[in-house]
């Protein structure tokens, strides 16, 4: 049984969850907070950009609303600035919203009237931003508590026992409401993102577990999915080093590496006599073969249905259809050329082809590896990608 203080602190750190399990979301959750964070920024800049056309009409003063709109502003230039290096800017960004929080309570708290108190509700939004680094809600309840403490304590010293009674009011009202308000958001936002990544983890293991089920019935291919997930790591990290793929998202290179093993699932629907013939295939017996890339690609559409906004899923369902296709369109399933071809299916081509050249099969023995090198250079431009080429002839040597 957990003691009390260990489920409290359980919800302040982890929503709730085992350590553990939210370090495994943690990245889906920076992913969505990024998101997040771009909507609010805009919410910002419109809610600056209406409170100062609304104070100038009225004579007002402008010093709130010009802050909010250089915030705002300046919270979309950095998020366009970060964006594809979260690892790199989430600290900073923190604490920039945090000394953006504190300075607006610093301002609203030396007005010498409360006539614009429920402006005051908006640091609830600029104390959301913080949270785009994690959802953990003790940061968000740490944000609430220096903020509000800076503006009463300036509001002690600046403003009449009236004013800073009806602050004190008001700011009790922001921390209660506030508090369990988010609280409450941020706790379901970090279960959902576990559940949801429970549920893919789940489909992602029974297809690769049906990956290793074809390989077994192949006894040519061997360690084959191995090999060639190897081969494919190999691959991605050359081209991570390449001026034409050094700006990619580092996650799109990481749903190829994890769907690699994938390419040949379509092959559970190929009789055993035509997958283990020791001889060469006739043309209806190959014919028959082809299908396997269709094959794979349908059942990997069946069991992600529900995931086709998903990344890996497009990534995943590409390499499984199109991987026998050629750089010159003399390829299958469906001929396409070049750059038609999605570039995960152009990665996996070339781990495919020289895993199958250097490797025993039932109907040829392995080329030495600098025959297979070769053979790969010589489909330069024919058979491959030629960028892809050069880079993973650089690897593999």
């Amino acid at each position: 049984m957990k003691s009390r203080k260990s489920i409290i602190r359980s919800y302040l750190l982890y929503c709730g969850l085992k350590r553990e399990e939210f370090e495994d979301i943690r990245e889906q959750i920076a992913l969505r907070n990024d998101r997040s964070l771009r909507v609010t920024s805009i919410f910002v800049t419109l809610f600056g950009a209406i409170f100062l056309l609304i104070n100038l009409l009225s004579g007002s003063a402008v010093i709130y609303p010009y802050f909010i709109l250089i915030c705002g502003g300046a919270i979309i230039a950095a998020v366009r600035h970060v964006r594809g290096h979260p690892e790199k800017f989430t600290c900073i960004r923190c604490y920039a919203m945090l000394l953006v929080v504190f300075a607006y309570a610093a301002i609203l708290s030396v007005q010498p009237s409360n006539r614009d108190v429920p402006a005051t509700s908006f640091i609830v939004f600029v104390a959301l931003l913080p949270l785009s680094v994690d959802d953990r809600p003790i940061r968000m309840i740490s944000v609430m508590l220096v903020s509000m403490t800076v503006y009463l304590c300036l509001s002690r010293f600046l403003k009449s026992p009236a004013a800073f009674r009806l602050d004190v009011l008001n700011g009790a009202a922001f921390l209660v409401t506030g508090v369990v308000f988010y609280f409450i958001i941020c706790s379901r936002n970090v279960w959902d993102t576990y559940q949801s990544e429970k549920v893919e983890r789940l489909q992602k293991g029974t297809i690769s577990s049906l990956a290793m089920v074809i390989e077994e019935r192949d006894e040519s291919t061997g360690d084959h999915i191995l090999r060639t997930e190897d081969y494919v790591k190999r691959l991605t990290e050359g081209m991570k080093r390449t001026d034409a793929f050094r700006g990619m998202d580092g996650e799109y290179f990481e749903n190829v590496c994890r769907a690699a093993p994938m390419h040949d699932i379509g092959k559970i629907k190929i009789p055993d006599g035509i997958l283990n013939k020791p001889g060469r295939l006739t043309e209806e017996e190959f014919d028959l073969m082809k299908k396997h890339s269709v094959y794979g690609a349908e059942i990997i559409r069946r069991t992600m249905d529900h995931a086709e906004e998903d990344e890996y899923y497009h990534i995943a369902y590409n390499i499984a259809l199109y991987h026998h296709e050629r750089y010159d369109g003399g390829g299958y399933p469906e001929g396409l050329k070049g750059e038609d071809i999605p570039l995960e299916a152009r990665i996996m081509a070339l781990a495919d082809v020289y895993d199958a050249l250097v490797s025993d099969r039932v109907y040829k023995k392995a080329y030495p590896r600098e025959k297979a090198r070769l053979i790969i250079r010589e489909g330069r431009g024919t058979q491959f990608d030629p960028a892809l080429t050069d880079i993973f002839l650089t690897c593999v040597e």
